[in-house]
């Protein structure tokens, strides 16, 4: 993992990005499989140690019509 990005960003930022990633993979109105298995892996974070992760996770849940 020494000198990829992952690295360099640290796991925080990751779960961070992956939150924003899910978020803005969201379609109002649609639910399908994506859409719910977006939900269970975000739903897994909410009660994250990082202030920052929570709240994107909560973000990236408000778009896809719940947190």
């Amino acid at each position: 993992m020494a000198g990829s990005a992952l690295a360099r960003i640290g796991h925080e930022r990751w779960l961070r990005n992956i939150a924003v990633a899910l978020g803005n993979m969201a379609t109002p109105g649609v639910a399908g499989a994506a859409h719910l298995r977006s939900i269970v892996a975000l739903q897994q974070r909410v009660n994250h140690p990082s202030a920052m992760v929570r709240e994107h996770v909560q973000w990236a849940l408000a778009r896809h019509g719940g947190g």
